[in-house]
């Protein structure tokens, strides 16, 4: 990688009957999806999520709480607002949620979980024990209703877009980007190769800008996590050019 020898790890849930925790809810805001003219698509981002920005005093809330897809213009429009009440650097994409998540969960929870691959939830204890350890993590409650007898208290981690994968995994050449919308299609590759010069030198947890379903973390939070035996995910290498 360059400026530096740090590695990365993809996050992928872990298997088993140990593991089944779901999550059936939703943000209590969100952009709506943006149809461009161009190509005829929406340059969303699901898993795009930003639970600790509160938008219930905000004078345009209710234009995010139905979800729908809209012409591009009126998203961008959504977008620019919202981009005020967003006290960090954000892309914002299509789709991109706020608040709390609110829902249903039921099933087994791991200490680390992923009950969709692109959302990380975490047990109180284990949160304070990567706190503890240095790793710096956003974290927001959520309003859900247990189905069942069993009760966690689980909150999720904000993981912010960071990063891209390199063009060098699409041995035809990348997709170009829209002209009107930027979105750039393509398929996550089969064997992924993280583009170094994109990559945050201040997180140890994100998702990827590009694919924004996918979660990356650094050496350093894998060792945390498995130094505490925090059970729930695994972690993939990825190479780094």
């Amino acid at each position: 990688m360059p400026g530096g020898c740090v590695r990365f790890f993809e996050v992928e849930p872990r298997e088993g009957p140990r593991f089944t925790g779901y999550i059936n809810g939703v943000h209590r805001w969100g952009l709506p999806g943006g149809l461009c003219p161009a190509c005829h698509s929406s340059p969303g981002g699901l898993g795009e999520a930003y639970p600790s920005v509160d938008l219930s005093g905000w004078a345009h809330r209710q234009e995010l709480v139905e979800a729908r897809q809209v012409p591009l213009e009126e998203y961008e429009r959504l977008r620019e607002l919202v981009r005020s009440q967003v006290p960090f650097d954000a892309p914002l994409f299509p789709g991109a949620e706020f608040g709390p998540l609110t829902g249903k969960a039921s099933g087994k929870w791991g200490a680390i979980h992923l009950p969709e691959p692109w959302t990380l939830v975490m047990r109180r204890d284990a949160l304070e024990r990567m706190r503890e350890e240095g790793i710096a993590l956003r974290a927001s409650k959520m309003d859900l209703r247990f189905l069942g007898r069993t009760e966690v208290e689980l909150l999720e981690i904000e993981v912010h877009p960071r990063g891209r994968v390199h063009d060098s995994c699409f041995p035809e050449g990348r997709e170009r980007p829209c002209a009107r919308c930027g979105r750039q299609g393509g398929g996550y590759p089969k064997e992924p190769i993280l583009d170094g010069h994109t990559l945050p030198k201040d997180q140890d947890l994100f998702r990827l800008t590009d694919y924004t379903t996918i979660l990356i973390a650094t050496e350093r939070f894998m060792q945390v996590v498995e130094r505490h035996g925090l059970e729930g995910v695994v972690f993939k290498g990825l190479p780094v050019l």
